[in-house]
């Protein structure tokens, strides 16, 4: 309805429903909610939004879900989800339920800056992940009810919204989730998007000098015991997966997969135990054949971010640019990660092999790119990019074995990412 009762109010109704996800959508807006200034309006923005999803390989982000030999989860000879007892496990299921408020005010329309206010509350059920490859994982976030307030704050002076040549643009963003508003963890989080853009005119050539700066830092305070082993350990200090921090690919660190950067964790889990437990790795594949997987790492994001880019676009002819550039940074799993601080169980002469393991694994260093791209502007406007990213330092990660020191494995150096934008 584009005109509920009579004010030019909107809502809308979205019913989605198959046998394996089910989404009811609600949403509400009031574009003229608060009056202030001379004649200016802050709207109202207001949804509610439920879905239960069983599609086992969409819980959350699709680098942590990616196994091998496309095994996502362990089943029996009928292809039915087992536990690693081999008992009936059900099938893996996502309750997501999430209402969010959020209206905005206009600072200085000369500047084009403009700060938003939002409430936003989330409740999220993992249900039947017994048979999942990476259930140990996902295990300390099987409940996760989360009510916070927020506040970002933008400046945008850029010509171009999607070719900027000249001007800058700033996103600041902080939320505060506390359990006192009616969720069950308590955490702060400061993300911060930076960007500068300057013209050099030489000759027949014009360069544009682009840097960009994104940081994020996040903190829990009073954690509680998460994954239920009765102490409040590392992980139960870790954002829930969904809230972490996750970079790589073509708009961040062009020298790393996608999301692929920062700290990872051993999978299966039980290959951290001495010695290997019977049938560890025994999984079944798509035709139902046994097959063994050995022990491989996925990115699992961290508490926090710094990245930096930089690029010198340079214009050959009228359709095409050539873009040499720079990216540094990293996903860490704490704030004091991103200047080397404090110390770890791999520095500890009494830990054991596995705790050395997981905590070289989840420590990251910052991480340096060069490379080269093309641009080429095409009829329909934007610009087909591809990029070839050379990591200088790639980062290295132990996988334990059945017998003697761990192995070691290495990401490849180069990468060629394709997108139709810029980077930043």
């Amino acid at each position: 309805d584009l005109d509920m009762f009579g004010k030019l109010d909107q809502g809308a109704l979205r019913i989605r429903a198959s046998s394996r996800q089910q989404l009811v959508r609600l949403e509400y807006s009031d574009p003229r909610f608060h009056r202030y200034g001379d004649n200016q309006f802050a709207p109202l923005n207001l949804s509610a939004q439920y879905l239960r999803d069983s599609t086992v390989t969409r819980f959350f982000r699709s680098t942590i879900d990616k196994g091998a030999f496309g095994i996502v989860q362990r089943l029996d000879e009928k292809g039915n989800p087992i536990d690693e007892f081999g008992q009936p496990a059900g099938e893996p299921t996502i309750n997501r339920f999430t209402f969010n408020a959020e209206s905005q005010r206009y600072m200085d329309r000369r500047r084009h800056s403009v700060l938003f206010v939002r409430y936003a509350y989330e409740d999220v059920r993992l249900f039947n992940i017994g048979s999942l490859l990476i259930a140990s994982i996902l295990r300390p976030d099987r409940a996760v009810r989360l009510s916070r307030v927020g506040a970002t704050f933008v400046l945008d002076t850029r010509n171009s919204e999607f070719d900027a040549r000249r001007g800058q643009y700033l996103n600041v963003d902080y939320s505060l989730s506390l359990r006192q508003l009616g969720g069950n963890l308590s955490f702060n989080k400061f993300q911060l998007n930076y960007r500068r853009f300057y013209q050099l005119k030489q000759l027949r050539k014009t360069t544009v000098l682009a840097g960009n700066l994104t940081l994020g830092l996040a903190n829990l305070f009073n954690p509680r015991d998460r994954n239920g082993n009765g102490v409040i350990d590392d992980v139960d200090k870790t954002l829930p997966i969904s809230e972490r921090f996750f970079a790589g690919g073509s708009t961040t660190l062009r020298g790393i997969g996608f999301e692929e950067a920062g700290p990872r964790a051993i999978v299966p889990e039980c290959f951290l135990q001495t010695p290997f437990p019977r049938g560890c790795g025994i999984f079944r594949n798509q035709k139902g054949n046994l097959v063994q997987l050995d022990p491989f790492t996925v990115p699992v994001g961290g508490n926090a971010l710094a990245v930096v880019n930089l690029e010198a676009r340079t214009t050959l002819t009228k359709a095409f640019q050539v873009v040499p550039f720079y990216d540094g940074g990293n996903v860490f799993h704490r704030i004091g990660d991103i200047f080397g601080h404090g110390k770890s169980a791999e520095d500890d002469p009494n830990a054991t092999l596995a705790e050395r393991i997981i905590a070289h694994n989840l420590r990251a260093r910052w991480t340096h790119t060069i490379g080269l791209g093309i641009g080429v502007k095409t009829p329909i406007g934007g610009t087909l990019s591809i990029d070839y990213g050379w990591l200088v330092n790639p980062p290295d990660f132990l996988i334990p074995q059945q017998s003697g020191n761990p192995a070691m494995f290495r990401p490849g150096h180069g990468q060629i990412n394709f997108r139709f934008t810029r980077a930043f």
